[in-house]
């Protein structure tokens, strides 16, 4: 291959990754769902206990299926959470950490100290949680595509 033409399949792949980068953004409405759903599903820990929960795992998934069908619609492709790119795996690490503290505090105030409405308050932390960082986790994942890595 000739250096020019080298420099050219170069250029013409790196002017592909920004424009998937770009292309990889969520629509707006997408974050908030996606807290609304999180944060609706752990919330049902406070009422009856485990049944509702149990309820609600269903309509979680079908709204999880929902929101990956309505991403894959937007950007043509899926991206998993878990498997982004170099910036983004600290951010899943930290969330999981988060979601474990959060859940076991709620869970303890609910049903060892009888806190009612505990887990209605530890699904809004997550559900804020969830929204804030896939925002962040698409920001952070964009940088990288931009970038090569």
């Amino acid at each position: 291959m000739e250096r020019d033409d080298a420099a050219a399949t170069l250029a013409a792949l790196d002017g592909d990754r920004a424009a998937l980068a770009e292309r990889v953004r969520q629509p707006g409405w997408y974050d908030p769902a996606l807290g609304v759903l999180v944060g609706g599903f752990f919330a049902t820990y406070s009422f009856a206990f485990p049944w509702a929960t149990l309820a609600a795992a269903p309509v979680f998934a079908l709204g999880t299926g929902l929101l990956v069908r309505a991403y894959r619609r937007h950007t043509g492709l899926w991206v998993s959470g878990f498997h982004g790119s170099p910036s983004t795996k600290p951010l899943v690490r930290a969330w999981a950490l988060a979601c474990a503290v959060v859940l076991v505090a709620g869970m303890v105030a609910e049903l060892v100290l009888d806190v009612r409405y505990a887990m209605v308050g530890a699904g809004v932390v997550l559900g804020v949680g969830a929204a804030v960082l896939s925002n962040r986790w698409t920001t952070a994942y964009q940088r990288d595509l931009r970038s090569g890595r």
